[in-house]
């Protein structure tokens, strides 16, 4: 499973308005069974407006579809709402990573 991490933020004062982009949003573009939650959806209040974060997974081979599909989401918002910003990013689990770029535990412990 490939994790895919989503933030955005967004004004305070554009919160209705993230609201209501977000039901129109669910009716047209719902939430594919390919992606599922981790976590729940998380929002607060930062210095710079209000941030939400969400964590969700993919298995390997929907990798792709996955993040196309949260960059069309998140785009939908973006280009409706002054101020919305939004960043994608993925991981794998260190295991994972040290196949990917063919190096052993051992390789990265330091000499006796």
């Amino acid at each position: 499973m490939i994790k895919i991490f989503i933030n955005v933020w967004y004004p305070v004062e554009k919160s209705d308005d993230v609201g209501k982009k977000y039901l129109e949003v669910e009716k047209v573009f719902p939430f594919p069974p390919i992606i599922k939650p981790v976590t729940p959806w998380e929002t607060w209040a930062t210095k710079y407006g209000l941030k939400g974060s969400g964590i969700f997974e993919v298995e390997k081979d929907n990798f792709e579809e996955g993040i196309s599909y949260f960059a069309k989401r998140l785009t939908m918002y973006a280009d409706a709402i002054d101020g919305y910003k939004f960043e994608i990013a993925a991981s794998v689990s260190s295991e994972k990573a040290r196949t990917l770029i063919g190096k052993e535990i051992s390789e990265f412990l330091p000499p006796e």
